[in-house]
């Protein structure tokens, strides 16, 4: 095979692989996304045919939600019937513990993989230890060959200098003996031994960042290396056969997906009793204007403060993609890197870069002199950590301060917290004193080109306002971005805003709050759009704190004539900090002050496992106006998104809401559903017995695949009790039925097969068929048939 061929081959495979982000921006994703052009249940068996693992929740996880009663008994029959399966619910249930029992899907490495691991870590470090591994600019495979055979773990290490020189020629030297049809087994079974690592590998070589250029790695060289190994230690390069009943397997597998069905489908039902009790009209649901409108991500912890919100005052809140639709990096002053800030299926097309005023000259300098000192300050104290000649006196010398340390960290952690922040208060925050510039990426990514047009910014702002179909303009509008405060979380990205690629929310919050207030960009959404905002309408950047409900406002360069406005809103959304928080804690009839401790606490104790629980639980994402849900409880589990049908005539606003949003919610509920039922292949494992690797990944214990989703204090109460239950996601859309069947015939290679293949379920209010909720492209479900629930209205 020539090595157009080899590569051709390993980028087709490389397409079934998960992209696995670093730790440091964290992004959910389908595992299972390569093979999204299957039928879901079919994806699993393809995937098993590698990977021995578990596609569906255990029979502990159905029997804990029948007990909770988010499974019908009656749905239950009713699904299994429709694979031929005549057992009743409670002789399924035995059945599946039954052929439970017959395997096994723990993970065990080999000693290819071990010796495969070491080198991937030493090799992708990012700054950890202060020794690198040397040649690391040729390569992996080049820096492995340099040096390996100084490893007197590897046995016979003489043949490595007879490997050659590049890893194409290796891969052709070492397969030989192969034909070419045995090729894609040989690469597809290697690739997805180490599915975090290549996943990782993937990342790194597919996306723009700067230690792809100090350690470059491909999965043509992860190859390489891996199968050197193996040849090294004699190993046959083709996967042995596994043993194993394919029928027992299929029978599981057809019990547990009725099983599955019947669950969503309970919630289904229950989903739409609740939306049909609301009034759906069209209509702002305020008789009078309201002060001030919030607009929040469409993330499930927005719906639980957006509740709070509107009891907490005469405020209107909406939901749109918290990267406010900027495809855009931010350039950190602090930490001079640059991050994506948006979703990671987007291009991002702008930068962002802070410019400061003269009369913000002072606080700036003063930010720079305390932040170049603590940059300063860490790398001496890095150096002497990890430098080994220097390490035992710095332990024994700085003793005593880190057990101070420790200890009021262990036992006082709210008021290290606070120390910390009047600290912070004294330097200052970008966010205080700076504005934010919008400018074009150059080709290179290295040097910003001009800034946007005024035109251009309001498109930015005109396909907002027209994608959550903006009706009226109140005094006030806040853009609320999002992001968790936790301490010593190597998670602690995932818990930030996903559609700002696992970074927080306040950056795009804030380019939007300018772009709206720029009087050129508000006379041409006038003139050409029919946008008209009144003279005296401000618009303002926030930042929802997701662990403790804070809001805060970034209020310290607004005109004099909305003071008394934000002084009151302060207020207000301090009292919906209170109603959030009470609820998120379940702790409704205790004292707000003791509620607003324990957020403090959680955010600030280094030894909390679970400081708040992210999107656990997430189920559904309602695509509609507010009136649809302003009413309802959803528990935190459903994706709000605001749409008014009657402001989008031709559908194009919503077509972006499905192909954008949507997908990326799917791509969230997938990697909440496999990190739960199969923790171990697709999660994180435990934080008890986590490392941190590289900077970059987790791993468990000393080694192994670097994990690739979520730890199970994420997605559990404990070990037997789940807070994320495992569901397909539903999907709600208040629009003709027509539209949406349109967009899905124009798309149907992408959103068609994430409707038709199951990945999702699709379904519509139709308000030109009296507000009738209806299944799209499942018409063969018996089940959809009967589930038509009318809203009024």
């Amino acid at each position: 095979m020539n090595e157009q061929s080899i590569t051709s081959l390993i980028q087709e495979l490389s397409e079934q692989l998960v992209q696995n982000w670093p730790l440091y921006s964290f992004v959910t994703s389908n595992p299972l996304s390569g093979l999204e052009d299957l039928h879901f249940e079919e994806a699993i068996s393809n995937i098993r045919d590698h990977i021995s693992i578990n596609g569906y929740p255990s029979a502990s996880v159905f029997k804990q939600a029948w007990k909770r009663n988010q499974i019908k008994p009656e749905l239950i029959e009713e699904h299994l019937l429709q694979k031929d399966i005549t057992l009743t619910a409670g002789e399924s249930l035995e059945r599946m513990k039954v052929l439970e029992a017959q395997h096994s899907n723990e993970r065990i490495l080999d000693e290819i993989d071990r010796h495969l691991i070491k080198w991937l870590a030493v090799f992708m470090d990012q700054g950890s230890t202060e020794w690198s591994m040397p040649d690391r600019q040729q390569g992996f495979y080049r820096a492995w060959r340099n040096i390996a055979y100084l490893d007197v773990s590897l046995p016979n290490r003489g043949q490595i200098s007879m490997l050659p020189e590049t890893p194409v020629a290796t891969l052709q030297h070492l397969l030989k003996e192969y034909n070419t049809d045995a090729w894609k087994c040989i690469f597809k079974h290697h690739l997805l031994a180490l599915p975090g690592w290549t996943g990782y590998i993937a990342y790194r070589s597919g996306n723009e960042n700067d230690w792809q250029n100090v350690s470059p790695v491909s999965l043509i060289d992860y190859l390489a290396v891996r199968l050197s190994i193996c040849f090294l230690f004699q190993k046959d390069m083709m996967p042995d056969d596994e043993v194993r009943d394919d029928q027992l397997l299929k029978e599981e597998d057809n019990l547990k997906a009725a099983w599955l069905k019947a669950m969503e489908h309970t919630y289904q039902e229950q989903l739409f009793e609740k939306v049909s009790s609301q009034h759906l009209n069209g209509q702002s649901q305020h008789n009078q204007s309201p002060d001030a409108q919030l607009v929040f991500c469409i993330d499930t912890r927005s719906e639980r403060i957006r509740r709070a919100v509107e009891q907490a005052g005469p405020y209107q809140t909406f939901g749109y993609a918290g990267f406010f639709g900027i495809p855009m990096d931010y350039k950190h002053p602090e930490k001079n890197i640059t991050n994506k800030s948006c979703p990671p299926i987007l291009e991002s097309a702008f930068v962002a870069t802070e410019t400061t005023t003269t009369e913000s000259k002072e606080k700036l300098e003063r930010f720079n002199f305390y932040n170049n000192l603590k940059k300063t300050l860490q790398r001496f104290r890095f150096t002497l950590k990890n430098n080994v000649p220097a390490s035992f006196g710095y332990v024994e010398s700085a003793g005593l301060f880190y057990g101070t340390a420790l200890l009021f960290k262990t036992l006082a952690p709210d008021l290290v917290h606070r120390f910390f922040e009047r600290i912070s208060a004294h330097t200052g925050h970008p966010e205080w004193f700076s504005d934010v510039s919008l400018s074009y990426k150059s080709p290179e990514n290295s040097v910003a080109e001009p800034n946007l047009s005024t035109a251009e910014k309001a498109e930015i702002a005109q396909s907002a306002f027209s994608a959550m179909g903006w009706q009226e303009f109140a005094p006030l509008v806040v853009w609320a971005g999002h992001g968790s405060d936790t301490a010593n979380n190597p998670f602690g990205s995932s818990l930030d805003c996903g559609a700002c690629a696992g970074n927080k929310g306040r950056h795009n919050a804030r380019v939007m709050a300018q772009i709206c207030n720029d009087p050129g960009v508000r006379k041409l959404l006038a003139e050409e759009h029919g946008i008209h905002i009144p003279d005296g309408t401000w618009f303002l950047a926030a930042e929802h704190n997701t662990t403790t409900n804070a809001i805060e406002l970034f209020d310290q360069q607004v005109p004099e004539h909305v003071r008394a406005q934000i002084t009151d809103l302060k207020k207000n959304l301090s009292t919906a900090q209170d109603y959030a928080n009470m609820e998120q804690f379940n702790m409704i009839s205790a004292d707000p002050q003791d509620v607003k401790r324990e957020a403090g606490r959680r955010a600030a104790d280094w030894a909390e496992t679970r400081p708040e629980w992210g999107l656990a639980g997430n189920a559904s994402f309602i695509i509609g106006p507010r009136e649809m849900t302003s009413n309802l409880n959803l528990e935190a589990r459903s994706f709000l998104h605001s749409y008014n049908w009657r402001k989008d005539t031709d559908g194009e606003q919503l077509a972006g809401i499905l192909q954008g949003p949507m997908v990326v919610t799917q791509w969230i509920n997938n990697h909440y559903y496999f990190s739960t039922v199969d923790n171990d292949h697709f999660g994180g494992g435990s934080k008890v017995t986590q490392n941190v690797t590289g900077k970059y990944g987790v791993v468990q214990g000393n080694g192994g695949d670097l994990r690739p989703g979520l730890p199970q204090e994420s997605l559990q109460v404990d070990d037997f009790q789940l807070q994320h239950f495992p569901l397909r996601l539903t999907v709600l859309v208040h629009a003709p039925k027509e539209w949406v069947e349109s967009i899905l015939r124009e798309h149907r290679n992408s959103l068609g097969n994430l409707v038709e293949h199951e990945w999702i379920y699709l379904t519509v209010i139709d308000p030109k068929a009296g507000n009738t909720i209806s299944y799209i492209g499942q018409e063969k479900q018996e089940v959809a048939a009967k589930d038509e629930v009318t809203v009024p209205g």
